[in-house]
């Protein structure tokens, strides 16, 4: 099993800094500083760099593409919804930027936890028929990906005449797609489709249980590759176990909740499986889950809450955990993003070079 870990970019109207949200970005999203930590994450070591979607972002797609220009080998994990752009755009999308970049590109497919953020680029779709449209978007846009013969189409939910783009990849040159959710809708699209299962990191044991599913699950389907699993989480290292939990909390304590300008106040009411879970591990367990695992994020947004924290050994030993579960790509990010990566990348990234 090939192991590989990603950073995550802080492109979000929130910016970087010392806490997870502030009233006005201690550092802003400027390109010059999202360059500084792409770049960052690649001199780490790190495969990809997600790039968030959603209106409190900066558009990935041409972030990525400014990005990428003055980097050399980092990939973009680039986060799109389907369904708020049609699949022969997005295929157009996903071959124009491999072509232009050398195949520096992934996908983080997301059927979008938030209603409102979706109703507000137009589409109304409900939680669980989102994943039936993605269904049928995932098997048109490998189509259009990989042939290079004309499409036509007609489901429920897209309808195509004679589609094709410039350039086709082919299959040789296909991406990784990354799937999110722990949903059953979520569970069978990636079981189907997917290159990558990801959820926000829970207890080991659960991950393990939900490998273990989506594995059965994915027997079913005619699958070229077997279908690898990540997690989503957070990150923050420090010299001492002391000096770790004093800076996971202050990031947090140092955090605005100002309800109308963050995602503070949907937490609790979230559609999401994914965010559900998070939330009632942190709810019945407390902050502390154990002495590397730190629960506090998840009170001030939703998203990734699920932080380790501690000594390098120590963050090694739980990555190693969730390793020993199945997990072989994980997703993360700490704040500062910029020396956060730094730190991962010279502190716990070489205790790990044998997990493969």
């Amino acid at each position: 099993m090939t192991v590989e870990f990603n950073w995550a970019l802080c492109s979000t109207r929130a910016g970087d800094g010392d806490s997870v949200i502030q009233l006005s970005p201690e550092r802003p999203p400027t390109l010059e500083y999202l360059i500084r930590v792409t770049s960052a994450a690649e001199e780490a070591g790190f495969r990809n760099i997600l790039v968030p979607t959603g209106t409190h972002c900066v558009d990935p797609w041409t972030l990525s593409a400014a990005i990428a220009n003055r980097t050399k080998r980092i990939k973009f994990l680039i986060a799109f919804r389907p369904g708020v752009v049609g699949p022969t755009y997005a295929a157009q999308q996903i071959s124009s930027f491999s072509f232009l970049n050398k195949g520096r590109i992934s996908l983080n497919v997301v059927a979008g936890s938030n209603s409102p953020d979706l109703k507000r680029y137009g589409y109304h779709m409900e939680h669980d028929e989102r994943y039936k449209v993605n269904e049928e978007f995932m098997e048109l846009i490998l189509r259009l990906l990989t042939d290079p013969s004309s499409l036509n189409f007609k489901g429920n939910y897209f309808s195509i005449k004679d589609g094709k783009i410039f350039p086709v990849l082919g299959i040789e040159n296909m991406p990784d797609f990354f799937m999110a959710g722990a949903s059953e809708g979520a569970k069978k699209v990636a079981a189907k489709y997917g290159d990558v299962h990801v959820v926000h990191a829970v207890e080991s044991d659960v991950i393990a249980k939900d490998i273990k599913e989506v594995v059965n699950l994915s027997s079913r389907f005619e699958r070229k590759e077997k279908l690898n699993f990540g997690i989503r989480h957070l990150v923050c290292v420090r010299e001492t176990k002391k000096e770790a939990r004093k800076a996971a909390e202050e990031i947090v304590k140092k955090s605005i909740v100002k309800k109308d300008q963050n995602w503070g106040a949907s937490i609790r009411a979230s559609e999401s499986v994914t965010q559900r879970r998070v939330s009632e591990l942190a709810d019945k367990k407390g902050p502390w889950l154990t002495d590397s695992i730190y629960m506090g994020v998840n009170s001030v947004r939703q998203g990734a809450g699920t932080m380790i924290v501690g000594t390098p050994e120590m963050v090694a030993s739980q990555i190693r955990e969730y390793i020993d579960a199945g997990v072989s790509r994980f997703i993360m990010n700490g704040w500062p993003h910029l020396e956060e990566a730094e730190i991962f990348g010279k502190e716990v990234l070489p205790l790990l070079r044998n997990t493969g």
